[in-house]
């Protein structure tokens, strides 16, 4: 299959953000040694082979993920992609052209991760859900990468791409580094798998989603051209088993409040309330036949000159 892909992740610009590795538990759900969360087929291009929109295609992607998690998909449409787009380029009109404010025109000037990740916390997407707040994963700590996505599903993440990378792409190969090819452009992804390589395009170390398709990164390529990973807690999150195991919500509260100045917007699920020790049964009073039986017993004893040694 061969497109002409857009990118569109501008330059990370590394404000303060909370940590994963000061958030999680160490505790990492049961899970196998692959995992692949994205084998759901009808990934969306959602304008990304038009413009540079590839920060709010992951933003609708994994929405979709954590939804059909939570038991009732919702895939964000394309005309609430671009409400999402319009965030960092206001101007920009799908429906317009290079000569003015469309696609490929100076209005299309791609977005931030962490920037919209912070608009999400403080304004919601236009699918009418707020995130609860959103952390960093260190992509150099393959570890801690693995246990972001057995907790959340997913991480959302930051690359640049090579040349290289979308000849391997249109021949349905994986992605991998190549030393001499160029740079091409930043780009914003959902991975939600790895493990045990499989065949042609899944063939390489930790599995994503572009271009409305599923592929794979080897790791030769993850440790050289990811540059950065998060993780976004949705209120979804809040109400999940593996997510309440791996996450503690004391250091995510205090986290939050340390660099935004304001409390935790959420409120961590109740725990249920311990269950009271029954106080001891009663003693019955022996039965009075039977202490009749022992008087009459130890009088027979005592007059036979019976012990009990």
């Amino acid at each position: 299959m061969s497109i002409t892909p857009k990118y569109g992740r501008r330059t990370p610009k590394r404000a303060p953000a909370i940590r994963f590795s000061r958030i999680f538990t160490g505790q990492i759900p049961t899970h196998p040694v692959s995992i692949d969360h994205l084998g759901a087929t009808g990934w969306e291009m959602l304008g990304n082979d038009r413009a540079g929109d590839c920060v709010a295609v992951t933003w609708a992607n994994v929405r979709r993920l954590v939804t059909s998690v939570a038991g009732v998909e919702g895939y964000p449409s394309q005309d609430e992609v671009w409400a999402v787009y319009r965030t960092q380029n206001p101007d920009f009109d799908p429906n317009g052209d290079e000569s003015s404010n469309g696609p490929g025109s100076s209005a299309d000037g791609g977005m931030d991760i962490q920037t919209l990740l912070e608009y999400l916390v403080k304004h919601g997407g236009p699918d009418g859900t707020k995130a609860v707040a959103f952390a960093k994963v260190d992509p150099a700590n393959t570890e801690e990468v693995k246990a972001a996505v057995a907790i959340f599903g997913y991480v959302w993440t930051g690359i640049t791409v090579q040349d290289a990378n979308m000849t391997q792409f249109n021949a349905g190969k994986p992605w991998d580094y190549v030393a001499r090819s160029a740079d091409d452009g930043g780009h914003s992804v959902i991975t939600g798998g790895y493990g045990t390589p499989g065949n042609g395009a899944l063939g390489g170390d930790e599995r994503f989603i572009t271009w409305a398709t599923e592929t794979s990164f080897t790791d030769r390529f993850w440790s050289r051209k990811v540059e950065e990973a998060w993780v976004v807690i949705w209120p979804e999150h809040l109400q999940h088993p593996a997510f309440l195991q791996g996450v503690d919500l004391a250091a995510l509260a205090a986290d939050y409040q340390a660099i935004t100045g304001k409390p935790f917007p959420a409120v961590a699920p109740p725990q249920p309330a311990p269950v009271p020790t029954p106080p001891p049964a009663p003693t019955s009073a022996p039965d009075s036949r039977l202490v009749q039986a022992l008087d009459l017993m130890q009088a027979w004893a005592h007059d036979n000159h019976v012990s009990g040694a």
